[in-house]
Formats: C-alpha cells, sequence, structure tokens
C-alpha cells in the first residue's frame, strides 16, 4: 500500500458520519502532522468535539491534555503532550491569555488547538495571538436536510469510532515524514500564488507575520508529500482560497480574488492574448459589408478620424447634424451616429437596411425637448424606446467608381490576411487552454483537493475556452465569406 492511499483510507475513515464538514477536518489534520496551532471555531453543537475526537483516533497513542475554559499551568513540559486543547477558550482574564501565550512560545513539537464558540477575531485578538495562530478552521452552523437524516440514522456507528490501526500514524512516522516533507520543492506556480497573495495583504492592510508563511507553504509541501509529489502544484495551494485567515475581513479579502490570482499564474503564458478577447464580430461585418456593398463613391467629410455622411434632422424645433461612419452605407445593422461633440449620440438609431437611403429613428422622450437638451444627453435619465423619424438619401458622386473599387479590393485582401493571422492564434490559444484543463483534471482526485474552488477554476477555465472557440467560429465564418459569390 503506497502511502498516498493509505491517508486517503485514513481521511475516508475518519470522515464517515461526519457530513459536510470533511475539509475542515482534513485542514486540521494536515495542521496536526505539521504541529501547527489552529482556532477552531463553530456555535455549540456544529462537531467541534466530534471533529477533535476523530483527530486524535489518526494517531497512534497521541498524549493529549484538555484544559478548561480557566487554564491553570500545564504540568510539566509541553512538549510531553502531542495535542493541547483549549476548550471552551474565551481569554476573559490575564491568567488565561497568560497560559495561552506561554504554550504558544514554549511548544516545539505539539499541535495546540484553541475550541471556541467566540468569533476567532474577538478572541484571539483580546489574547493578542492572532498573529501565531496557523489556520483558523470555523465549523458550519447547519447541515442540509439529506445530510442530516443521513447523521441521524448512522451516528450510533460513531460514538465508539476507532480509525482502523493499519492506516494511524506513529509519532516516529510523523517526525520522519517531517523531515521528508522539507525535501519537497515549492514550484515556481506556487511561490507565484503566495506572492500575489502577499501583494493583496499589502494592499489590504492585512499583516501576515513571515512565520505564518512559512508553515502554510509547509502545508502546501505536505499536500504535495502525500499525493506522491516531490514538488508542489497549484492545486496543493487551494486551501488559502478559504476562511483561515483568522479575521473576517481578511477572509473575504483574500478569497475574493483568490480564483483571479489562481488564474492568472496558470493563464501566466497566455494572460497577453486572452485579456482581450478578439473582436471577430467587427471583421465578419467589414467584410460583409465590403463584399455586398457597391463600388459607388459618396460624398462624405472627414470626422472623428474617419469619413462620414453627415445629415442635418430636425427634433423639437431645432436643426441637430449627425455624422454617420461611410462603412456603415449598404449595410443591415443597427448603429448610433455621430452628434457634433463627436460622442455617440444614444437617442439616436439609424439602418440603411442594405441600400444607400439611412433610416433614422429617434428615442421617443427627446422628440420634444431635443437632442441638445441637458437631460436628452444623459443617456441614464431618460427612457429608450425609438420610434421611426426619417428616411435620408445618401448623395452619390459617382457609380462604380474604379478608386473605390480598388481601396476595397486592398481592404479586403487585408482583413483576409488578418483573418488568417487570427485563426492561427486562437487555435495555438485554443489547443494550449485543452492542455492546461486536461492536465489539471488530474488533480480533481488528489487527497487534501478543495474541490469548490478547484471547480470554480476549471469552470472558468472552459468558459475562456468557449469564448474563444466562439471567436475562431466568427472568424472561420469569415474566411468562408471570401468563396461565397458577392452582391456586386
Amino acid at each position: 500500500m503506497t502511502l498516498t492511499n493509505r491517508i486517503q483510507n485514513l481521511m475516508q475513515a475518519l470522515c464517515q458520519e461526519f457530513p459536510e464538514r470533511q475539509d475542515r477536518l482534513q485542514l486540521a489534520f494536515l495542521a496536526a502532522i505539521n504541529d501547527e496551532p489552529f482556532y477552531l471555531y463553530g456555535r455549540t453543537g456544529s462537531g467541534k468535539s466530534f471533529m477533535i475526537n476523530r483527530l486524535l483516533s489518526a494517531f497512534k497513542k497521541p498524549r493529549f491534555i484538555e484544559m478548561g475554559s480557566h487554564p491553570h499551568e500545564i504540568p510539566g513540559s509541553i512538549d510531553d503532550y502531542d495535542v493541547v486543547l483549549f476548550k471552551g477558550f474565551n481569554p476573559i482574564d490575564d491568567a488565561t491569555k497568560e497560559c495561552v501565550r506561554n504554550a504558544l512560545q514554549k511548544r516545539k513539537h505539539t499541535t495546540l488547538i484553541l475550541s471556541s464558540d467566540v468569533r476567532p477575531e474577538n478572541a484571539m485578538g483580546r489574547a493578542d495571538i492572532v498573529d501565531e495562530i496557523t489556520l483558523t478552521i470555523c465549523m458550519p452552523d447547519n447541515l442540509s436536510s439529506e445530510s442530516l437524516c443521513l447523521l441521524l440514522q448512522n451516528y450510533s456507528l460513531s460514538e465508539d469510532f476507532k480509525a482502523p490501526e493499519e492506516y494511524t500514524i506513529s509519532e516516529e512516522e510523523k517526525r520522519q515524514w517531517a523531515d521528508e516533507i522539507q525535501k519537497v520543492a515549492l514550484s515556481a506556480e506556487t511561490m507565484a500564488i503566495i506572492g500575489k497573495l502577499s501583494d493583496l495583504c499589502i494592499q489590504n492592510a492585512i499583516y501576515v507575520p513571515i512565520s505564518k508563511w512559512l508553515s502554510l507553504a509547509n502545508i502546501a509541501r505536505t499536500i504535495a508529500f502525500f499525493n506522491g509529489r516531490n514538488q508542489t502544484t497549484f492545486s496543493d495551494t487551494l486551501f488559502l482560497g478559504t476562511p483561515i485567515w483568522g479575521r473576517s475581513t481578511s477572509n473575504n479579502s483574500i478569497m475574493e480574488s483568490f480564483i483571479d490570482i489562481v488564474k492568472s499564474v496558470i493563464l501566466k503564458d497566455l494572460a497577453n492574448v486572452i485579456s482581450t478577447t478578439y473582436d471577430a464580430d467587427s471583421l465578419y461585418r467589414k467584410v460583409k459589408g465590403l463584399r455586398n456593398s457597391s463600388n459607388n463613391l459618396y460624398e462624405t467629410k472627414e470626422f472623428n478620424g474617419e469619413p462620414c455622411i453627415s445629415y442635418r434632422v430636425t427634433v423639437a424645433g431645432e436643426q441637430t447634424p449627425l455624422y454617420v461612419p461611410l462603412h456603415y452605407v449598404e449595410t443591415d445593422e443597427d448603429f448610433n451616429p455621430y452628434n457634433e461633440l463627436r460622442k455617440i449620440e444614444k437617442n439616436v438609431r439609424c439602418n440603411f437596411h442594405g441600400t444607400s437611403s439611412c433610416t433614422i429613428s429617434i428615442n421617443s422622450a427627446v422628440k420634444s425637448v431635443g437632442l441638445r437638451n441637458n437631460n436628452a444627453r444623459n443617456e441614464n435619465s431618460m427612457p429608450t424606446r425609438f420610434e421611426d423619424f426619417a428616411t435620408l438619401p445618401t448623395y452619390i458622386l459617382r457609380e462604380n467608381d474604379p478608386e473605390v473599387a480598388k481601396k476595397k479590393r486592398i481592404e479586403l485582401e487585408a482583413c483576409q490576411k488578418e483573418a488568417q493571422t487570427q485563426m492561427e492564434q486562437q487555435a495555438k490559444i485554443l489547443r494550449s487552454l485543452r492542455d492546461l484543463y486536461q492536465s489539471n483534471k488530474t488533480y480533481r482526485n488528489d487527497l487534501f483537493c478543495n474541490l469548490e474552488i478547484f471547480d470554480k477554476i476549471q469552470t472558468d477555465l472552459s468558459n475562456i475556452f468557449n469564448t474563444i472557440n466562439g471567436v475562431a467560429t466568427k472568424l472561420k465564418e469569415t474566411l468562408d465569406l471570401y468563396n461565397t459569390p458577392s452582391k456586386n
């Protein structure tokens, strides 16, 4: 039996009849393997004692002492015990605080557990130990109805629970593993994730001492070790995206950004190309318009950096100029023209319907006040219901102008080249995303993998893939236009 199989079997045994809290038990186990102190928070009846009993059963003959809510001096050396539990921890007096502080300072190879129904930031803040506690493990208040029924049916089986002897861990094994865990290398991905988390903490004024970073890195090493790896992966860091940080504000800041941090690291080689999705729809419309439009030369004027057709409309008794980009002529799509301020006029909608005459619709809300009214300029303050207003012709200077035909041919060749180049690039991105997604899938069955965070990351990768695939599909449709006869 491999070590991975052994620990997997041990975890399965420990988590029986302990529904919807398995991830908390796994975190507690990882802390105990590394002799790290942790704060176990939960309301009365949330399963704190149950979890501690299960955790202790993972080890062969653990030396354990339980301190009450008003602990006195721990007898003998604290390292005479493998686990010291401060049950019902509430630093309401100096004796309690002093005892816990002494235990934290003097311990070398002892797991310290503070179990309490007092919120972590309150209890640890009053005791001034928040920076010395590696993990905060919060028990949920409720169970789903399905899990509750299952627990009620099988609870009697768990009262005399003992982990199978062949899976439990001796003190000698734990010490041996500690040396081997230190040999596990922190991968570049792991270091990048921790580095970005550190930057986030600095930006949000979250103080995390170096000693805690070292402890958290060791837990990541431990996860890799139990999965049979000699180097960590991004999946070994997913526990960092859970509420382990002691203060609710710290938890919220880190959890909100954690998935994006991980994605930025695992997608670092694709960051530039997927940060801005290529606008394949605009290229498609441009090619379609160029191929289906005539070679007429229209009367235009340069406006806002492009040739435009100028119209004047009278709304509420005032004449207002509108400027329509030439490339919309003879297309069949809705668009908004420019106004005299060189801004998109949101209260006017145009469409040539495949001809050279522009159909203009006006937001009914501005018909009585005009387009220059300040309220009309504020697009958020006006309801939008467009009504047909006018159809205006476009003046043709010359039909089938050879210079227009030449210019269109050059533009079509450039668009075709761009579409082909983008197709190659998008195909390369798709292959990389597919390979990344497939390689990540192997981590889902790992020991201690946080499935909720992992699945969100994989879902986001899948969504990115689908978006890029949509771009590639539209580029193929664009190239297909070149193989169909044009209307002119």
